[in-house]
C-alpha cells in the first residue's frame, strides 16, 4: 500500500519535504495532487444532517440568494 509525502517541485525536480523510506535509485510511480493552500474550516456546533439535506433539496435561484444577502 503506497503512502503519500510532501514534496516541492524546484527546477524541474520533485523534493520530498522530509526523509523517505527509499534506496538510491529505486524506482517508484508517483501520482500527483495539489496540496490545499489553506486550512480547512471547524465548525463551532454539530450540523444537523436533515437540514442539509433540506437545504440541498431547495431551489435556489439568483433572486433569492440576492434576498438572502441583503438582510
Amino acid at each position: 500500500m503506497g503512502r503519500a509525502i510532501e514534496c516541492i517541485y524546484e527546477n524541474n525536480v520533485l523534493k520530498p519535504v522530509g526523509k523517505i523510506p527509499l534506496r538510491e535509485r529505486e524506482r517508484i510511480r508517483v501520482p500527483l495532487g495539489k496540496k490545499l493552500s489553506f486550512e480547512p474550516i471547524r465548525l463551532k456546533k454539530k450540523f444537523q444532517s436533515e437540514r442539509i439535506g433540506a437545504l440541498r433539496n431547495e431551489s435556489w435561484t439568483s433572486s433569492s440568494i440576492l434576498l438572502l444577502s441583503s438582510r
